[in-house]
């Protein structure tokens, strides 16, 4: 069948929680309209909470650490070199899979996988480079010239819905369209200009309230305040007053609405019973909770991403169970399509359902520009359960009840009546990274009690 899939930069999944009653000042009535049509996954979620490592994740089917991407610098990151072959290049990346596979495939707006804007080369027809202005203009078109060349080589046969196959024997398409906003609240929270135009102000009564898990909690990790005091001028928050902060909720959220307004006019000439409709993103924000915003952190509203799969003649239904749908996207596309899957994959389609828990990496810019001495953290999600660990610094281990604490605001890992769940979500952790070859943080784990001495010997046998 044809897909659209439709992405959106640091768009948080709790920004799509008005179609479920929930968090009111939010108004997204396109996506509304979407959701009322799909199967929603309310926890969903990105393998690494920014954008370069997520989007190479997304086009390849590997975790981050399997890449060697885990920054926005990409491989290199102190000389500023690509990798020798980019995520988007291989034979078994997304644009190229589908390619072969025999879809008419095409790309609008941004890349980042490694490059701004996609080419060629990553598999795609490079329809509109990175920029929201004239995106939806340039989908609209390329379906139109689509569905003229159907036109004009069917004549005697019958055929489809504009831009999709007939018997002619037609390449179904694959389209992504792929916007910026609400990323651009980066370039407000620096007191940068912003690329589409500024979101009016609003009188502090007009803007939205402070979220329930704004102020900090008890037992909150060390690294998480020091890393944001290390780059304050990419988060350009540390000053902020609650008033700030309801002034760039405010204006996230009206970047939220400006998105959703392009989205609706993407999806007007989309014929839904036609085409197969996949919304996503790449990361949340954080959004005032935690007294957090933009992304790196492995908060919920971080990591936490929309994922909505529209099936033509399929009803809508809600998933809650924990996906891995950034990681999962390859896999569960080439479902939806009906083709093979690449082999070796990091995840399976997340239309089947799993045992295998959600893993989240992060590695913040210092790190990456000087290999060892920043931090880095991996979150893994088992059911309700979700366990974090930093790699350094006080409270580094967080244990969380998502089902009775979504706001993670009562770090059960201090509390002795919680050790069976910690011990286990430690061994689960464990299991993952060596099944996994996350060589690289297996040093910064907090070891069960099962793993025994052969284990630690084994991890420290070259012992920094």
């Amino acid at each position: 069948m044809n897909i659209l899939l439709v992405m959106a930069d640091q768009f948080a999944a709790h920004a799509l929680q008005r179609s479920r009653a929930t968090d009111a000042h939010f108004n997204t009535p396109n996506l509304d309209r979407l959701v009322a049509a799909s199967t929603y996954f309310s926890q969903a979620y990105t393998p690494f909470p920014l954008c370069v490592p997520a989007r190479s994740s997304m086009v390849t089917g590997k975790y981050p650490h399997q890449l060697g991407i885990m920054s926005n610098a990409g491989l290199g990151a102190s000389s500023g070199a690509f990798p020798a072959v980019e995520p988007g290049h291989g034979p078994e990346s997304l644009g190229h899979w589908f390619s072969a596979a025999g879809y008419d495939c095409a790309y609008a707006g941004k890349w980042h996988a490694l490059r701004a804007s996609a080419t060629d080369a990553d598999g795609f027809s490079a329809i509109h480079p990175f920029g929201d202005e004239g995106l939806v203009q340039a989908c609209h078109q390329w379906l139109a010239n689509r569905a003229s060349h159907v036109g004009s080589t069917a004549k005697a046969t019958s055929t489809g819905p504009a831009g999709s196959a007939g018997n002619d024997g037609e390449r179904p398409f694959f389209l992504v369209a792929s916007f910026d906003d609400p990323h651009t609240i980066c370039e407000y929270a620096r007191g940068q200009a912003m690329p589409y135009g500024k979101v009016p102000a609003a009188d502090l009564a007009d803007t939205p309230p402070l979220p329930a898990n704004f102020t900090a909690a008890p037992f909150a990790p060390d690294a998480l305040g020091a890393e944001r005091a290390f780059a304050a001028r990419v988060y350009g928050s540390n000053s902020y007053t609650p008033e700030d902060w309801r002034h760039y909720r405010h204006t996230y959220s009206a970047l939220v609405e400006r998105v959703d307004k392009r989205m609706g006019q993407l999806l007007d000439e989309i014929d839904l019973e036609s085409t197969a409709v996949v919304l996503v993103s790449d990361h949340g924000d954080g959004d005032a909770s935690h007294a957090w915003n933009q992304k790196t952190a492995l908060y919920q509203e971080c990591i936490r991403v929309p994922f909505l799969v529209h099936v033509p003649g399929q009803a809508a239904e809600v998933e809650e169970r924990p996906v891995p749908a950034v990681l999962g996207l390859l896999p569960t596309l080439c479902e939806l399509a009906g083709i093979p899957a690449p082999e070796g994959l990091a995840a399976g389609s997340v239309l089947n359902p799993s045992e295998e828990p959600v893993v989240v990496e992060t590695v913040f810019a210092d790190a990456a520009a000087m290999p060892g001495t920043g931090t880095a953290g991996r979150a893994i999600i088992a059911g309700q359960w979700k366990y974090t660990v930093y790699s350094w610094g006080r409270h580094r281990e967080q244990l969380h009840d998502l089902a009775a604490d979504p706001g993670e605001q009562r770090n059960l890992a201090v509390e002795a009546r919680y050790a069976p769940e910690l011990e286990g979500m430690r061994a689960e952790l464990l299991r993952w990274a060596l099944a996994n070859g996350d060589t690289g943080f297996l040093k910064k784990l907090v070891l069960p009690e099962s793993a025994g001495p052969d284990v630690q010997q084994e991890i420290f046998r070259v012992p920094y």
